[in-house]
Order: C-alpha cells, then sequence, then structure tokens
C-alpha cells in the first residue's frame, strides 16, 4: 500500500470552491473564476510524492437535516465524511463530489443544506469540485454553489473538469440528461471534447470520472436503462487511447472493482444509503503516484468486512 508522506504540500490556482465566508461561498461572482475548469492539483510537492484525493460520491443531501430515506440520515452522514477529511494527518489536493449531491430532484433548497455540510472544508481551505448525478440541477446548482459556475464552460450546457496532476490527469465529466431520471448520457458534444482533450493530454495516465455506470447490454426500445446511454460511443474514445486507465463511477451505491478490457472499473461506495444491505457505505481516499493509483474505502461502519480495502490502479 502506498504511504502519503506527512510533509506533501499542494497547491491548487485557480480554485473552484475557495475558502471563503459563508456569505461569498454563496454569492461569489462567475466573472472572477474564468478558466476555473482547468486546474494543477498538487504541483507542489515533490514528483516522486504521493498526491491525495478525497472522493465522496452519492450524498443525495436534502432540504431538511432530519429528512432520513432506507433508514439513513443522508445530512449526518456527509458531515461525518467532512470531519473525517479535515481530519486527515495529509490534507488532500482536492476533495471531489461525483454526483447526485441533492436527494431526488436537485432543489434549491438541497444545495442550501448540501453547502451548509461543507462549510467546514471551505473553512479548512480544502479544494472541491462536483460532477453531475441525475438527481442534480444545474441551474440550481450553480445559484447555490456560484464558485463552480465557469465563466467559460469547456463544454456548452456541461458541467466538466479537467484535473492536472504530477502523475495523473483526471477529467471529470457530466452524465446527467435529465434531472430524477435515472439514464445517464454523456452526448455528441461531451465525447468529442473528451476526445480532444485527451489527445492534447496524452503525455501522462488519465482516469476519467462520472457519476453513471455503463450500461454494456444492448438497449431495448422502450425499456429504461440506469446507466449511460451512449456507453458503447464512450467506450470506444476510452478504449482508443491507452494513456486512459480508469474508468470511476458511482451511481449504483456499490464498492467495486471490475475490468473491461485493459480498462479499470472503479465503483464508488455511496456516501449516503445503500441499496444492498451486504454493502458499504462511506467515501473513499485515493492516492496517486508516479506507478498508479490506489482507491482506499473508508466506510461509515468501521467493522465492516472491506473498510480500508485497497483497488490498485498501476501503469
Amino acid at each position: 500500500m502506498l504511504v502519503t508522506p506527512s510533509c506533501l504540500k499542494v497547491t491548487i490556482v485557480p480554485i473552484h470552491l475557495s475558502s471563503v465566508s459563508r456569505r461569498q461561498f454563496l454569492t461569489q461572482s462567475a466573472a472572477a473564476l474564468a478558466s476555473v475548469s482547468v486546474l494543477r492539483v498538487g504541483f507542489a510537492a515533490e514528483a516522486s510524492e504521493v498526491t491525495t484525493l478525497a472522493l465522496v460520491s452519492d450524498t443525495h443531501v436534502p432540504k431538511t437535516t432530519d429528512t432520513t430515506a432506507r433508514g439513513v440520515n443522508m445530512t449526518d452522514n456527509l458531515n461525518r465524511v467532512v470531519r473525517q477529511i479535515n481530519a486527515l494527518e495529509t490534507k488532500p489536493a482536492a476533495v471531489l463530489f461525483n454526483g447526485d449531491c441533492a436527494y431526488l430532484k436537485g432543489l434549491p433548497e438541497d444545495y442550501a443544506n448540501f453547502a451548509n455540510s461543507v462549510q467546514p472544508l471551505i473553512d479548512a481551505e480544502q479544494q472541491l469540485h462536483m460532477t453531475m448525478g441525475n438527481h442534480d440541477n444545474i441551474p440550481n446548482f450553480y445559484n447555490a454553489l456560484t464558485a463552480q459556475r465557469p465563466e467559460k464552460p469547456l463544454v456548452a450546457s456541461k458541467h466538466v473538469t479537467v484535473l492536472e496532476t504530477p502523475h495523473a490527469n483526471l477529467f471529470l465529466l457530466d452524465s446527467l440528461m435529465k434531472t430524477d431520471i435515472v439514464t445517464g448520457e454523456l452526448g455528441e458534444a461531451q465525447l468529442k471534447w473528451l476526445a480532444e482533450t485527451l489527445d492534447a493530454r496524452a503525455d501522462k495516465p488519465a482516469i476519467v470520472m462520472a457519476h453513471h455506470t455503463l450500461h454494456m447490454e444492448p438497449i431495448e426500445v422502450g425499456k429504461t436503462i440506469g446507466g449511460i446511454a451512449d456507453t458503447a460511443e464512450f467506450l470506444k474514445v476510452l478504449h482508443a487511447r491507452p494513456q486512459v486507465k480508469a474508468y470511476v463511477f458511482g451511481h449504483s451505491h456499490v464498492w467495486a472493482h471490475t475490468k473491461d478490457g485493459d480498462l479499470d472499473l472503479i465503483n464508488l461506495p455511496a456516501c449516503a444509503y445503500v441499496f444492498n444491505e451486504a454493502q458499504p457505505n462511506g467515501w473513499t481516499l485515493a492516492r496517486l503516484s508516479k506507478s498508479g493509483i490506489e482507491f482506499e474505502l473508508q466506510a461509515h461502519d468501521k467493522s465492516h468486512k472491506n473498510h480500508k480495502q485497497v483497488f490498485a490502479v498501476n501503469w
């Protein structure tokens, strides 16, 4: 297992969510955040060191703090994760929220509650980035989390980001097709952008992340699918570029590591609730180095058999 040195220092300039007051956090002008969609992460550390990221998926934060689902208080679970991240000996280079930040319909009140929960990360000068899931709503998301809105989006009507690190580049995609519709979609414009952006950064390994699962079976007319509708086109882009080492996703509320050919598939656990009681909920520590990336489960239930389990992707 890789060991993250306690002396690791990280710098991200510019940033998506900076250390600002609560009022500034909700009202900051997007005009001051031009070109925030391409960021350099962890370059203050030596190239031989490890860059740590915290990955949080499927928080499903509702509009009120006392709302529960499947026996779980989603706000409490996110608050727990926030405390754990802030308590890490080494501050992560970034905290990535991989979709379904909001509970069901991406209400303004959901994002207000979410903003309250992540404020301690902002106060601790953590750097935050989000992707969109099927329960998110981009206008409501931008209205509440103004610092996330880029002045010049990389893809029209999509919330995408490129994170450049010393060891690999991360491409954060937007698989939201329509709020509260389970099916995901990347779309022709985003796939074209992804292909061109991967080609422009072929010198380093690439990690691609979006909210939705892949849909590997043929699509039947009239049947609802739960994964990415244009999975076949998406996989063509990924498999055609050998620098792409892994696809990281959430949505299914499952912790798993599988493969599609040479491509590693990392399914992040849900922060909120699980659909299968055997599955853990929690979050993930990712450690990037010159030799690969490790994903370590941080289960809410520390007695779960998979707590601290590590999935490794080597290159």
